[in-house]
């Protein structure tokens, strides 16, 4: 800057760089890097012009300094070292070596167990969380989801809760929880129910399941009243039916308060409908139930 230099090219065309109609934008940016500077463009022959070409064509010495890379792996011998000291992989290692036949998907390699070629993993090793943050959470994990997770780690390490710690990691994933949208439908309006006008018209039905064995009874029957919130509670054996569910309605809703106009359950509505036809069979007579499915 400051200084009158020379530029000598052998493209006859930029000669007129200065002179010709500025047409395109990459030449309205380029040119007005060169404004401020003075120069002259001089055409120069490539047969003439031996100094440009001589240093496009520069060789390389014949002394060339090689050498090789090689990554060296220190995860695996973190996990070594973790798996030395614990307890459950010791015995492992002891019963695959005294009985190799009965642990056939297992094999020894190189200090780590093999499960059907997989790295075996206690599951409360301590590499775990840095081998869920890698697969899932880093740029190359890409945030996948559940599936691709665990099908990406599962290609290469296992251990006994590798699916359920997969799914615990991306649920509590600050990332995926910000940015992902749900992929479901819109649950839409809510559709109340409508009101009731006396006791024992309109009824509400559920179950209430997994409880201790009593007396051959896990499962109990409620019968709700939406009009007074009177319950009613029946026992039910563990492998219920349709046929025993209507026969206990009968025996402590229709012996003392009739038959309802209406019943809301959020049973299958298969099972509703068997329950339906069971206890218009119980009846006797032909009933008009308004049974509905609600969630």
């Amino acid at each position: 800057m400051g200084r009158p230099f020379t530029i000598l090219t052998d493209h006859k065309s930029i000669r007129e760089l200065m002179t010709q109609v500025i047409q395109t934008l990459e030449q309205h940016y380029y040119l007005s890097k060169l404004l401020g500077y003075d120069y002259s463009i001089q055409y120069k022959s490539g047969i003439t012009n031996v100094v440009a070409n001589a240093l496009l064509r520069a060789h390389s010495p014949v002394e060339e300094l090689l050498f090789l890379s090689i990554p060296q792996l220190d995860f695996l011998n973190d996990i070594k070292q973790s798996l030395e000291a614990n307890l459950e992989f010791q015995q492992l290692t002891k019963s695959i070596q005294d009985s190799p036949t009965a642990h056939p998907d297992h094999t020894l390699y190189n200090g780590l167990i093999l499960f059907k070629g997989r790295i075996w993993l206690n599951s409360d090793n301590p590499s775990i969380p840095s081998l869920l943050l890698e697969h899932h959470a880093t740029p190359l994990g890409g945030h996948l989801g559940v599936a691709k997770t665990t099908h990406r780690i599962e290609s290469i390490f296992f251990w006994s809760s590798l699916k359920r710690d997969v799914k615990r990691f991306i649920k509590e994933c600050v990332t995926c929880q910000q940015n992902k949208n749900i992929h479901r439908r819109p649950s839409g309006l809510l559709q109340p129910l409508p009101a009731s006008a006396n006791v024992w018209e309109d009824l509400s039905m559920d179950f209430i399941t997994h409880l201790p064995l009593s007396h051959g009874f896990t499962v109990i029957l409620v019968v709700v009243d939406r009009y007074s919130k009177g319950v009613h509670l029946g026992a039910l054996p563990t492998g219920f039916t349709a046929f025993n569910v209507a026969t206990l309605f009968m025996k402590i809703i229709c012996k003392l308060h009739g038959f309802p106009k209406s019943i809301a359950s959020d049973r299958d509505p298969i099972f509703v409908s068997n329950f339906w036809r069971e206890l218009f069979r119980l009846s006797g007579t032909r009933l008009r139930l308004s049974i509905a499915y609600h969630p």
